[in-house]
């Protein structure tokens, strides 16, 4: 079993271990850094704009107990996925409809 505490501790149990015997691991730093030194990496990730480390915050504390949800609608992501996918057959479609077409005019104008 692990357990995550509001502080940020991970503890453990061990199979076979009783309930009261828990085990401290680890302990997840909490940060509340101002939004505005906050910056999107071109790794994706959120970085502080100075590149160092945001300070500890005593104050913010873990819920225990929640799942924290996806920002993202899969199945209306899926429906856009399709839909985009659809979209780039059709237009490579007529790329290749208007090549072919110039081809052809390229040959009438070489018979005249």
């Amino acid at each position: 079993q692990i357990e995550i505490g509001a502080d940020g501790t991970i503890s453990i149990r061990s199979l076979g271990e009783s309930p009261q015997v828990m085990a401290q691991v680890d302990r997840i730093k909490l940060v509340k850094p101002d939004l505005k030194t906050m910056e999107k990496g071109p790794d994706g990730l959120i970085h502080t704009k100075s590149g160092q480390p945001a300070a500890a915050d005593a104050t913010v504390q873990v819920e225990s107990g929640f799942l924290q949800a996806s920002n993202v609608n899969a199945v209306e992501e899926m429906t856009s996925v399709l839909a985009l996918s659809r979209q780039f057959e059709l237009h490579v479609k007529m790329m290749k409809t208007a090549e072919e077409d110039d081809q052809s005019m390229a040959r009438v104008l070489q018979l005249g």
